[in-house]
Parts: C-alpha cells; sequence; structure tokens
C-alpha cells in the first residue's frame, strides 16, 4: 500500500513521531519514497508531548540517510503536533513551494491515470477513484484498466463537486465502470491501452502480483473460520494486510455488502462473518439471526485485530473443554446495570461462578463467567435441566435470542 501511494504521488510526506523516532515502516517508507524518485518533506509530529525528543530522531533519520537540512542534505524537517495545529501552517508552505517548482505535465499527452481507492457503492454501483497522471479526462470518455472498462457518467473532485474535466495531478471519484476495478490499476481510454503497455515493457517489465492463498492441508491447528466483507478495496487490503492469516481460515474476502449467500456459507462452513465499514441490512440481520451465524462489524481495523486475538487465543490455550451443562438463550433484557440472558437449562448443570462460552450455531461468540443467577425473584446457586432462569454475565457479550450457553470446566 505504501509504495502504491509513493508510486502516483507527486510529493510526499514522511510523518515521524517525535516520541516514538524512526520505526520499522518509517524505513520502509523511505525506501519507497527513494524508489518512486519524488521530493519530500519530514513532519516530525507530537513536538508538543513531554517525552519528545526532535535532536534525537533528527540523528536517527540521518542514520537512514535521510539528508536533512542542516545536517548536509536539502529534506526540510517541520516540528509540528497534528492535535493542537502548532507547525500545520508551515508544512502547507513547503509542500506549496515544492509544488509550484514541479515541472507540470500538459493536458496534451495522451492519458494515463492510477486507480487510488475503489468500492461498490449500493446506490452508485462501481466507484473508483484515480489520480490523473497525463492527458486530461472528460464525461463522456470511455476507459479500460486490463480487467475492466466503462464509459463515464460522473465525475466529483476532492472537493465533492460535480466537475466534467480533471487535469494531471486532479484526484477524481468515476461513476460507470462496468464492475469494481483494482486499487492500483493503471487506466487508459480505450484503444490507448496496448500502444502504452507496448513503451512500458520496453521500459521494465513489472512482476506479477502474488496472492498467498491459505493452507487447505487438514493437519491445521485450531482456526477461525471467517468471511470478510469490506465497504472499500483499500480497506480490504489493509486487513488482509494486518491480520495474522495462519490463525484464520478465511474462506471469502470481497468488497461489497454482506449478503445472504455469505450468510449460506457461513453457515455451512461453521464460520462468522465480518464487515468493515458497512451495516447489514434487516434482510441479512435476520438470516443470520435464524441460521445462528455470528456478524461482527467494525470501523477500526486495530479494535478487530484485537478481539481476533482473543478469540484465537482462547481457541489456542482452551484445548477440548469440559462440558458442564448447557442453556439456550429464551430472551434478552437490557437493564441500567447489565444484559440479562433468560434462560432454560437443556442439559447437565449451570452455576453460579461457572466460566461459560455463548454459541451461535457453531461459532463462538465470547467467553465469561456466570456474575448472577436467579429463578423467579430468588438467586439460586444452580439450575437443573428444564429450569427457567436469568443471568448476568461477568463482561458483556454481543448474545441474542436462541444462541447456546455452555458451562465448561
Amino acid at each position: 500500500m505504501r509504495s502504491r501511494g509513493a508510486g502516483v504521488a507527486d510529493i510526499a510526506v514522511l510523518v515521524v513521531s517525535a516520541s516514538d523516532g524512526v520505526m520499522p515502516q518509517t524505513i520502509e517508507s523511505i525506501e519507497h519514497i527513494r524508489n518512486a524518485s519524488i521530493p519530500f518533506v519530514v513532519a516530525l509530529n507530537k513536538i508538543d508531548l513531554p517525552e519528545a525528543n526532535p535532536e534525537k530522531i533528527k540523528g536517527e533519520l540521518v542514520k537512514q540517510d535521510v539528508l536533512l537540512e542542516g545536517y548536509g542534505g536539502d529534506v526540510p524537517i517541520v516540528p509540528l503536533s497534528a492535535k493542537k495545529g502548532t507547525g500545520i501552517k508551515d508544512l502547507l508552505e513547503i509542500i506549496s513551494l515544492f509544488w509550484e517548482m514541479k515541472e507540470h505535465k500538459e493536458d496534451t499527452k495522451q492519458f494515463t491515470g492510477t486507480i487510488i481507492e475503489s468500492n461498490l457503492d449500493k446506490n452508485k454501483g462501481p466507484v473508483a477513484t484515480i489520480i490523473i497522471r497525463t492527458g486530461k479526462l472528460e464525461i463522456g470518455d470511455v476507459l479500460e484498466t486490463e480487467e475492466v472498462s466503462g464509459k463515464i457518467k460522473a465525475m466529483l473532485s476532492d472537493q465533492r463537486i460535480s466537475v466534467k474535466e480533471a487535469l494531471p495531478g486532479d484526484p477524481v471519484e468515476i461513476l460507470g465502470f462496468s464492475s469494481v476495478p483494482k486499487i492500483g490499476s493503471r487506466v487508459w481510454k480505450k484503444g490507448e491501452m496496448v500502444i502504452v503497455q507496448e513503451e512500458k515493457k520496453e521500459i521494465e517489465p513489472l512482476p506479477p502480483t502474488e496472492i498467498e492463498v491459505a493452507p487447505t492441508s487438514a493437519v491445521v491447528e485450531k482456526r477461525l473460520k471467517v468471511i470478510i466483507k469490506a465497504d472499500a478495496y483499500g480497506s480490504l487490503e489493509a486487513i488482509l494486510g494486518t491480520v495474522k492469516q495462519n490463525d484464520l481460515e478465511i474462506l471469502l474476502s470481497a468488497v461489497g455488502n454482506i449478503t445472504e449467500s455469505d450468510i449460506l456459507l457461513a453457515k455451512t462452513a461453521g464460520a462468522f462473518v465480518i464487515g468493515f465499514n458497512m451495516k447489514p441490512s434487516t434482510q441479512v440481520t435476520k438470516l443470520a439471526e435464524s441460521e445462528k451465524v455470528l456478524i461482527k462489524t467494525y470501523n477500526i481495523i486495530y479494535e478487530m485485530l484485537d478481539e481476533l486475538e482473543d478469540v484465537v487465543k482462547a481457541l489456542r490455550e482452551g484445548g477440548i473443554d469440559k462440558i458442564l451443562g448447557e442453556a439456550q438463550i429464551m430472551a434478552r433484557f437490557d437493564m441500567k446495570d447489565g444484559v440479562i440472558a433468560g434462560v432454560k437449562i437443556v442439559s447437565g448443570k449451570i452455576s453460579r461462578g461457572d466460566q461459560i462460552k455463548v454459541l451461535r450455531g457453531k461459532v463462538e461468540v465470547g467467553r465469561a463467567k456466570i456474575k448472577s443467577l436467579r429463578h423467579a425473584k430468588d438467586n439460586i446457586s444452580h439450575a437443573e435441566p428444564g429450569t427457567e432462569a436469568g443471568l448476568i454475565l461477568s463482561n458483556k457479550l454481543d448474545f441474542s435470542v436462541g444462541d447456546s450457553i455452555i458451562s465448561i470446566g
């Protein structure tokens, strides 16, 4: 992702924390900037923190051969605080200066562009954001990548304003592709792709993109089976790039809304569904509830990663659980002091203080401890088959009517 960003940028801003210093991702970014041969400025962020040490960080950058101004080089470094707004004006002035000094491409050249984001909008259809590299783009132009094509029906600027044309350096959102194009794809006007490809081959052919496929061997430790749906290719790529795929068996990963087909696949495979930056439709939610398929939605990647890590850890460390009892959730009551699960004991014995896990079909929703157990108005120590009871768990779990509660030893 960083490599692609550097490949389409005219100017780069290398953001470094004044407290954390040069990190592995900083070094990776420096390499991408060098490979792209573009000018850049260092934004030294978080200078407002007590532990900030700008001089130390400058030394670390010089060790990475970043030749800063004042250290024998010409790379500007701007101390700033994104939180307080300090130094932002200075950074913008330097970026503007770089842009003024750059030799801008004329719009008389043949059009080329790069797709930097794409998604499937339920109202608009396939949507792609393109950076114009050369030439001019207009409403009605027919575009093609190596995989998809389409006629431009509408263009929106980065200010969300409808425009009729776009020039080099402009990012525009395009409507009209036949399907969602891949991020990083080169774009040409129809009939011009072959010419550009021939020129590209004379320079240097790009290596094919390799996609790592999860192993299908049956000799694998317990792994979570998941289906991942995201709002855009950028989001999906970020998720797949950060999750530990050795811990997961990803049955399907795609851009678009969660569908009924996803739910049925999850039901068959004993998987759960992850949705990123989206909310499943009422119809899909009802099907998931009836089929006892768990849907988890997130808006922040690291919240998703933390939760997945906890579940994987429990899966690996738990081994084979000894089942003490089972109950069916018949009702859910949201109270001020917590959520009460109305249950009916199916087998074994459920006791106050038991460790339990909540299952939706074959998928584990989470684990907790029984904090309180009541029958009618009485506090009870345990409940046996046929008994209806209300229980409160030690931590909040996203359980639903129809889920099972398993007491484990």
